[in-house]
């Protein structure tokens, strides 16, 4: 069996209750949505398609869909809304609109579990505690520090869980990483400032940040609410080639991600783009328009 989950917190807790169901007994890869083709490409190359395969909290389309149902069997278990694309024979599709693909993976295998609450917090970046807001950065800190070894860091994080090991402990053991990446975002506030325009489109306060440097979404809204305050309708983070839709209103941003090409779920969502030049306006477009068709439904 191979599981392919996300890089991110949400991904590891999909994968710790994989091994609360499985224990160790299958592979782990670890991808996400702009990378879920080549992943797939790679694993039947090595010919590895006679597995049974699961992917979870990856949003799927059509071309991973085909590679998919090359394998002995494929599950998809995920809470991104998806388009209707064609579903190969030998695929499942089970996609519930929850806050995280975890509680996702709970309720495709009947699994109940203390961290689903947790999950559900971070990945709809509703961090209620210290604690959320540590295991969230130290999971960002590990891939942003080992870019080659942080599957293995991900791995033990999840058998750690597994085997009882409270999440305090699991955050002490690596707190050097930490620290050194609250450091590293400390000195890059001024440059996230500095590279946020802000709009008011149609009542809605809106931000576009134009980012040089790889930081996540959740920890620039974290400094542009602090240094900046207040809550924020509308959050795109531009990384070169591809954006980043957020909210702090519980604004629906997925349809903003479609107009551009994009997609995602309710509350986070993503597309690419090719033109930088033009993408700004094209973003102001896609919201007004967002907004009056929300406002046609509700008059």
């Amino acid at each position: 069996m191979i599981l392919v989950t996300h890089w991110d917190i949400d991904g590891i807790f999909c994968l710790y209750l994989f091994y609360k169901r499985f224990g160790d007994r299958f592979k782990v890869y670890f991808s996400g949505p702009r990378s879920i083709n080549r992943v797939l490409s790679k694993l039947i190359y090595e010919g590895k398609n006679n597995e049974e395969l699961f992917i979870t909290d990856i949003a799927t389309n059509q071309v991973s869909l085909y590679l998919s149902a090359c394998f002995n069997g494929a599950h998809w278990i995920d809470h991104h809304e998806i388009d209707s694309f064609d579903v190969p024979k030998g695929v499942e599709i089970f996609i519930k609109r929850y806050k995280s693909a975890a509680r996702c993976v709970a309720d495709y295998f009947n699994l109940e579990d203390n961290y689903l609450d947790i999950a559900d917090d971070i990945d709809s970046n509703n961090i209620r505690s210290d604690l959320e807001r540590d295991l969230r950065d130290l999971v960002t800190a590990i891939r942003y520090f080992n870019p080659k070894t942080y599957p293995i860091y991900f791995e033990n994080i999840a058998k750690e869980l597994n085997s009882g090991i409270p999440i305090e402990n699991i955050i002490e053991k690596r707190k050097k990483i930490l620290k050194d990446y609250r450091e590293y975002l400390k000195k890059k506030e001024d440059y996230i400032i500095l590279s946020t325009k802000i709009f008011n489109l149609s009542g809605r306060k809106v931000f576009i940040v134009e980012m040089e440097y790889d930081i996540p979404s959740y920890n620039i809204i974290e400094i542009l609410q602090k240094r900046l305050g207040g809550n924020i309708d509308y959050i795109v983070i531009l990384y070169g080639n591809r954006g980043e839709i957020r909210t702090t209103t519980e604004k629906n941003v997925l349809g903003i991600a479609k107009c551009l090409g994009g997609g995602g779920h309710r509350y986070a969502a993503g597309f690419q783009y090719d033109n930088k030049d033009l993408i700004v306006e094209k973003i102001k477009e896609c919201i007004e328009k967002v907004i009056k068709n929300e406002e046609k439904l509700i008059g």
